[in-house]
């Protein structure tokens, strides 16, 4: 018990120290990676950043500004993240593919028209590979992308897409009391005549809605469509059903946390949202921080911590310094006894 505190006492001790280093210096990104306490060890796992706008007009939850997404492009790249595509995560999860250490999968939502005008510039800059699910009812209206944007991105091999519905991105009614819920998971209460959908009529919404989706990406983008987002995060037992038929395969979630290859089918994606204006340096790293040890117990978090810890020590104190040739080193002598 009393090894425990010790080791609950040096976790809190180390999480305040990264709190305080990252107040340090915030804008100096070159130097954080320098920092150990500010790394953030993981393999074998991936984490999946959710984005939705990059505007610089607009300040919001689901909306940061070209500046701020390129200064977290810059600390991805900095701090040893490694951006994956969506084929290789997906393989990863399958058991099928190696991923390197620090495995990032960078997502958008929505199909935004910003995302082709200021992510998508940035992204190629780096050659940071992301994937964007899309409302296809909206693809080619006002402020979202079009068909033609769409395909030059999937040729440059670093985007791809996924469906995020045809079009149930959106609340709806499901009492005559008001109360609304996200509509893929809704049987949609009409007040006009009370009515309210049954099992069959539900099921077979979201099976026309899903199935025009996918059919549509994939003709129109003439790839395989097996990924689909899930507006809002919600699903229920028979989306997942109803998907799976139709030969979607990976569903993303806003269930906060790390992805492994203990998922299984059906391949149930975490992601950590981070799109929003007010996510700063030092919010990120420890948001980062908190979900790659989501769900960790605490000797896995102090030993990663550890392990971070002493080799950034060996890589700077491990090396002895030369000694200049112009003052060679002391020989070591022995006092002479005195004689009686």
């Amino acid at each position: 018990m009393v090894r425990f505190y010790k080791m609950l006492y040096l976790f809190v001790v180390l999480f305040i120290m990264n709190i305080s280093y990252a107040r340090l210096e915030p804008d100096s990104l070159p130097y954080m990676s320098k920092i150990p306490f500010l790394n953030i060890p993981y393999k074998d796992k991936v984490i999946v950043l959710i984005y939705h706008q990059i505007d610089p007009k607009i300040q919001g939850p689901i909306s940061v500004s070209p500046e701020l997404f390129k200064s977290h492009m810059i600390y991805l790249k900095e701090m040893g993240f490694h951006p994956i595509s969506s084929y290789a995560f997906e393989r990863f999860l399958e058991g099928k593919g190696e991923i390197p250490e620090n495995a990032i999968l960078i997502t958008f939502d929505d199909g935004y028209e910003s995302f082709y005008k200021y992510a998508y510039p940035i992204l190629k800059k780096f050659r940071f590979p992301a994937i964007n699910f899309v409302i296809v009812s909206r693809i080619g209206t006002p402020g979202h992308l079009t068909w033609d944007e769409m395909k030059e991105m999937l040729r440059s091999g670093l985007i791809t897409f996924g469906s995020h519905t045809y079009d149930s991105h959106y609340y709806a009614l499901r009492d005559k009391w008001g109360h609304k819920s996200p509509v893929l998971i809704t049987h949609i209460y009409y007040p006009e005549t009370g009515y309210k959908e049954d099992d069959e009529e539900y099921k077979n919404r979201v099976r026309i809605d899903l199935q025009l989706s996918k059919i549509l990406l994939e003709e129109n983008l003439n790839t395989h469509i097996e990924s689909l987002c899930f507006p809002y995060g919600a699903y229920n037992s028979e989306v997942l059903e109803i998907a799976k038929e139709l030969g979607f395969k990976y569903f993303y979630t806003t269930i906060n946390g790390i992805n492994n290859v203990e998922i299984k089918e059906p391949y149930i994606v975490r992601r950590t949202p981070v799109g929003s204006y007010n996510m700063r340096i030092t919010r990120l790293n420890l948001k980062l921080m908190r979900t790659a040890f989501y769900n960790e117990n605490i000797w896995q978090i102090v030993r990663s911590y550890i392990e971070s810890l002493s080799q950034k020590i060996s890589d700077i104190f491990g090396k002895q310094e030369k000694v200049h040739p112009s003052f060679p080193p002391l020989k070591k002598t022995q006092n002479n006894k005195r004689k009686n």
